[in-house]
């Protein structure tokens, strides 16, 4: 690997202790749908991203971005499905709305849905 700058990120692995429980609120949160699971990974495919969870007897801490065209209505949405409100959506100054729901295991979901008026880059 001699030139990382043409490296494209295109999947992360999260470690979940109850798999079927994390697939479960996948699907039933985000209305995602496993391309492939068995008893010890569920790969979920985003567009040319992937994210794999993988059984484990620790939860992975991390928090998964998800892009959004409408920040408050996702998170509305997930939160009367029954997920556990986080942070409220809030505008952030680098030019971003964002709302956060506490996902499966260790796992948090933000939404953030990018404003078309000016901010500052991302942190």
């Amino acid at each position: 690997m001699s030139n990382t700058s043409n490296l494209t990120l295109n999947h992360v692995h999260a470690r979940v202790r109850d798999l079927g429980a994390a697939v479960s609120w996948f699907e039933t949160m985000l209305e995602l749908t496993a391309t492939y699971r068995d008893d010890r990974l569920a790969v979920f495919s985003l567009g040319s991203f992937s994210l794999l969870l993988d059984a484990s007897d620790v939860d992975s801490a991390m928090t998964l971005g998800f892009e959004s065209r409408d920040c408050d209505a996702d998170f509305h949405t997930v939160v009367a499905k029954g997920a556990i409100a986080i942070d409220s959506p809030a505008d952030l100054p680098w030019g971003a709305r964002a709302a956060y729901v506490r996902g499966p295991g260790a796992l948090t979901v933000e939404f953030e849905q990018q404003m078309k008026s000016g901010g500052t880059q991302r942190p």
